[in-house]
C-alpha cells in the first residue's frame, strides 16, 4: 500500500534576510538643505567706479579693492612716499634744489635699479590720472641714436650735413625722468624724451590763412588745437608731467621743466624753441602756453 502524501503549505512571501531578534535601526532624519546667502547685488549697472580726484576705477563693494584705492589716491593727492634712507641716497641726483629743502632729482638709464624702480612707481600714479599708455621699461630706459646734431639743434641752429654729406649721429638716453622731492614725498614728476621733430602750434582764428597749415582736429583729450602740417627739427619732448593735487599753483610744473631743458643734453641748455610737448590735455596746454608766454607758436609731437 502506497502511503498517501502529506500536503505542506507553500510560502506566499520569501523569507527575510534580517533576523527578528535583532533590533531594528531607527530611519535617519533627512539632511536639512544649507541656506544660501548672497554677498553680493547684481542690479544689471556697473560695479566699477572712478574717483573724480586720482582717476583710479576699482569696486566698492570689494575690500581688496577699496584698500588699493586708498592707498592711490592717498599717493595722488599729498605725493608718492619715499623713505629717509633712499631721499638720501637719490639726493646724489639733484639737479635743483629749492629754499624750503626740496629738490629735483634725474633718473636715467645708468642709474641704479632701486632708483628707476622707484622713478617707474612714480610713473604709474602719473599715467593713471592723464590716461596715458604705460611704458614698458625696456623702452623707458633704452639709448637713441639721433642723426641729428645735439649740440646744433639745443641752441636753434638747423643741423649741418658732415663732409660725407651725412649729419653726425648721436647716442643718449631716449628718457629721462625728473622727480620733485618736498620732505619724504614725491609731489611732482616729468618725464623727458629725445624726439627728432615736432608741429607748431597754430592760432585757430587764423589757422586757415597759413600756406600749407591746416587745422588738425586734436585728439589731445579735450584739447582743441591745431597744429602745422610742416615737421621743425626739435630734441627734447615732455612725455608727461603730473603735480599732486596739494602742491598744485605752487609753479612746480614750471620748475621741473627748466630743469629738463638744462639737464637733458650733459653741459648745455636747450632753447625752448626745441621743446614740445607730447599730445597735451587741457590743463598740459594750459600749463604750455604759460610756460612759453603765448598763445601758439609753440610746439607738440607725436609719440
Amino acid at each position: 500500500m502506497r502511503r498517501k502524501p502529506i500536503p505542506r503549505p507553500t510560502a506566499k512571501a520569501p523569507l527575510s534576510e534580517t533576523s527578528q531578534n535583532i533590533q531594528s535601526l531607527p530611519e535617519l532624519a533627512p539632511k536639512k538643505k544649507k541656506r544660501l546667502v548672497q554677498m553680493q547685488l547684481d542690479l544689471v549697472g556697473e560695479l566699477r567706479k572712478k574717483c573724480r580726484v586720482c582717476g583710479m576705477e576699482y569696486i566698492p563693494s570689494n575690500s581688496e579693492d577699496v584698500v588699493l584705492h586708498r592707498k592711490f589716491h592717498a599717493m595722488n593727492v599729498g605725493g608718492v612716499d619715499f623713505t629717509k634712507a633712499f631721499v638720501e641716497r637719490i639726493k646724489q641726483n639733484q639737479v635743483w634744489a629749492g629754499g624750503d629743502g626740496s629738490f629735483i632729482a634725474a633718473v636715467g638709464r645708468k642709474d641704479t635699479l632701486a632708483f628707476r624702480n622707484k622713478a617707474s612707481e612714480v610713473l604709474k600714479v602719473v599715467n593713471t590720472e592723464l590716461a596715458a599708455v604705460t611704458i614698458p621699461d625696456e623702452a623707458l630706459w633704452s639709448q637713441l641714436h639721433s642723426s641729428i646734431s645735439s649740440k646744433a639743434v639745443a641752441h636753434g641752429e638747423k643741423p649741418q650735413p658732415s663732409a660725407k654729406g651725412h649729419s653726425a649721429c648721436s647716442t643718449s638716453d631716449r628718457f629721462k625722468a625728473y622727480l620733485y622731492i618736498h620732505g619724504q614725498k614725491c609731489v611732482g614728476a616729468c618725464l623727458a624724451e629725445r624726439i627728432q621733430e615736432a608741429y607748431t602750434v597754430v592760432d585757430q582764428d587764423d589757422a586757415s590763412e597759413h600756406t600749407g597749415r591746416v587745422p588738425v582736429p586734436a585728439e589731445f583729450h579735450g584739447a582743441s588745437i591745431s597744429i602745422s602740417r610742416v615737421a621743425e627739427p626739435a630734441i627734447l619732448g615732455i612725455s608727461r608731467i603730473w603735480t599732486s593735487n596739494l602742491h598744485r599753483k605752487m609753479g612746480i610744473a614750471t620748475t621741473l621743466l627748466d630743469s629738463a631743458r638744462s639737464d637733458f643734453l650733459y653741459g648745455m641748455t636747450i632753447e625752448k624753441t626745441m621743446v614740445a610737448f607730447s599730445q597735451p590735455t587741457g590743463s598740459g596746454g594750459e600749463l604750455a602756453r604759460k610756460w612759453f608766454g603765448r598763445r601758439a607758436g609753440w610746439c607738440v609731437y607725436i609719440d
